[in-house]
């Protein structure tokens, strides 16, 4: 989550919030786009807990085009032109803002109308989706993926990030694969998620399990939070190298979560998966609303959340939408997570009546 002022989380407890902004910056252009110039504007992120699924950061976004400064005849952006954005709210009578994210952009068109010009960004992992590894198939996992990003063709100055816990697990790459999946495949053996970070950054890290200091307000919310419940884990079950398979038993009743991964190499990393998955499967609760949004809540962040019910206090944010129309409405999912009053404890300046 960003780092915002204490006047910005205060300004967010208003039952009216200040105006907020929106800015574009495409790369070489001096000066942003910004409210008087954005019709619509959308943010979607989402992330997996365990790293079953790419992580995704993109934005779609509509400009004024009534004066046709964007005809097809007059184009000035170009395919993978760095944007980037921010989001602001006026505070003490001066603009507040924080970064919002660093996107490619991957493609933009002009209606028949001709009064807006629509565009769409992305973030790093859509530039490795189809592109094929070519790298080395065995070695640790921190090399594999090391080789994967350096076949990504990935724009200049493009950061990626791998946690050097990935060369404590080798792996033998036996299919062939694309560079996405491989990125994956390293993350998900190494018990490591996979997002992209408001600089723009991918990351390959162990989840930061940190509360933070976020609340989702029952106050702020356009409906109750939904909730919903999985059936009762039963065991893990990993099947890894040459399929091998190792199950660890979690109830006596209930569902298999079966994992495969060929980059799990032994028993040992086997059973260590497994107990992951368990560690975060095991909390059967997920959560969904809609609310208005502070927007510097990304996905992977821990957050409260308050119902009819009382205040659950730790929920694992898996997708954020955020959508600007002169102010930020948010819709979000996430899975709660165990609470740990020592490790997770926070100050919110307020008492909690419960938890969910």
């Amino acid at each position: 989550m960003v780092a915002v002022t204490d006047s910005w989380k205060e300004n967010q407890l208003e039952l009216i919030t200040s105006e907020g902004f929106v800015e574009i910056l495409f790369d070489g252009k001096t000066e942003p786009f910004n409210k008087n110039d954005i019709v619509s504007y959308t943010h979607e992120q989402t992330a997996c807990l365990l790293s079953g699924e790419l992580p995704s950061n993109k934005i779609s976004f509509s400009l004024d085009n009534s004066s046709g400064a964007y005809n097809p005849t007059n184009i000035s952006f170009a395919e993978n032109q760095k944007i980037m954005v921010r989001y602001g709210f006026k505070i003490n009578d001066s603009v507040e803002m924080i970064k919002a994210g660093t996107f490619y952009l991957e493609e933009w068109h002009t209606p028949a109308n001709g009064l807006e010009a629509n565009f769409s960004a992305k973030d790093l992992v859509a530039f490795m989706i189809d592109k094929d590894y070519t790298g080395r198939e065995q070695g640790t996992l921190y090399e594999i993926a090391q080789d994967a990003i350096s076949l990504a063709e990935l724009p200049s100055g493009a950061v990626v990030y791998i946690d050097d816990s990935l060369k404590n697990y080798t792996g033998n790459l036996t299919e062939k694969r694309k560079i996405a999946e491989v990125l994956q495949l390293c993350a998900h053996a190494a018990q490591c998620v996979m997002h992209t970070n408001r600089d723009g950054e991918l990351r390959i890290e162990p989840m930061n399990n940190l509360m933070s200091d976020y609340v989702i307000r029952q106050g702020w919310a356009y409906s109750y939070p939904e909730y919903e419940t999985a059936k009762q884990l039963k065991s893990v079950k990993v099947t890894y190298a040459n399929d091998t398979t190792q199950e660890l038993v979690v109830s006596n009743s209930g569902e298999t979560q079966s994992v495969a991964n060929e980059l799990i190499s032994d028993i040992y990393t086997a059973y260590k998966v497994a107990h992951w998955v368990k560690s975060v499967l095991i909390n059967r609760q997920t959560v969904s609303g809609e609310f208005r949004a502070d927007p510097r809540l990304d996905v992977l962040d821990k957050v409260a959340i308050e119902s009819k019910y009382g205040v659950n206090r730790a929920v694992l944010i898996t997708y954020i939408k955020y959508v600007f129309t002169g102010s930020f409405k948010g819709t979000y999912k996430g899975r709660v997570s165990a609470f740990d009053p020592i490790t997770d404890a926070y100050y919110s300046g307020e008492l909690f009546s419960g938890e969910v």
